[in-house]
């Protein structure tokens, strides 16, 4: 089992490269957002692991990574030194890092605090700036408030938002059924904690800092990444490009991943990071 002891956490993480045993190849991370983990990627992995080696961490208290309940405090500086260690554990000096929701949030964060380790930022429904009372209002809770539906088991969570996750339109049932069933693997506690952690973030003022090349992958129909949130970081990112898909809600990874990566490949390629690989 690949685990990396990281800063009082128990680190799980797959690392696929089917590139040739002569070659380096170049590392993307795909990290998963709240509630999730690696496997989250599932279709990510063979599209990609032929030309780079790719990088699958659970978050800390999330999938197979492990932290005791009362050392769990979530920020951004825990999630940075947990990437910055897991890199250093695995001899990684740069990645292309690639983020859902959460994930590309603390993507963000990584970016601006050590743009020397990301040579590409890929932000797939992304909210830099959460919409909690949006959502909360398009999206009504039982319990009135994320932490109070979680505190009532992350299943139940999942079973009420699962239309701010994915695009039920284009997602199977059997998607539809898997990602809940995942979800509910999270212990409470935790959820609860990365949910205030979550609604803190406003990373707005901070986009005209980001050094690196940058892509932006949403759905037009995303009741997460708005059009006025497409709008700002497409204003504000120094180098970036927006590609917004047509008729597809949330999740567009997960419901139209050869697409996404495709996206990724050009984006990539035209900034000279594509799949030319070095000799060892």
């Amino acid at each position: 089992m690949p685990v990396a002891h990281i800063n009082g956490a128990n680190l799980y993480y797959n690392l696929d490269n089917f590139t040739g045993p002569w070659t380096k190849p170049r590392t993307v991370l795909l990290q998963h957002g709240m509630a999730r983990n690696g496997k989250f990627w599932y279709r990510w992995v063979p599209l990609l692991s032929s030309q780079f080696q790719v990088l699958r961490p659970d978050l800390r208290g999330l999938g197979q990574s492990s932290v005791a309940t009362e050392s769990y405090h979530p920020s951004a500086e825990t999630f940075i030194g947990d990437f910055l260690g897991l890199l250093d554990h695995l001899e990684i000096d740069k990645v292309v890092y690639v983020g859902e929701a959460l994930g590309g949030i603390l993507g963000t964060f990584f970016a601006l605090a050590h743009p020397e380790r990301i040579t590409a930022l890929v932000l797939t429904s992304t909210p830099l700036v959460v919409l909690r009372d949006h959502l909360a209002k398009s999206f009504p809770l039982k319990e009135g408030s994320w932490e109070a539906a979680i505190a009532k088991g992350a299943d139940n969570w999942a079973r009420q938002t699962m239309g701010q996750r994915i695009d039920l339109d284009l997602a199977p049932p059997q998607l539809v059924d898997w990602w809940i069933s995942e979800m509910a693997k999270t212990n409470p506690e935790n959820g609860v904690k990365l949910s205030k952690f979550v609604a803190t973030v406003d990373l707005s003022p901070r986009l005209k800092e980001i050094k690196v090349p940058t892509l932006v992958l949403a759905g037009e129909k995303s009741p997460g990444v708005t059009p006025e949130q497409i709008a700002l970081m497409r204003a504000e990112i120094p180098d970036v490009k927006v590609v917004v898909f047509p008729g597809v809600g949330m999740s567009p990874h997960a419901v139209i991943p050869e697409r996404c990566v495709e996206e990724v490949l050009t984006f990539l390629g035209a900034r000279g990071q594509g799949t030319v690989v070095t000799t060892k």
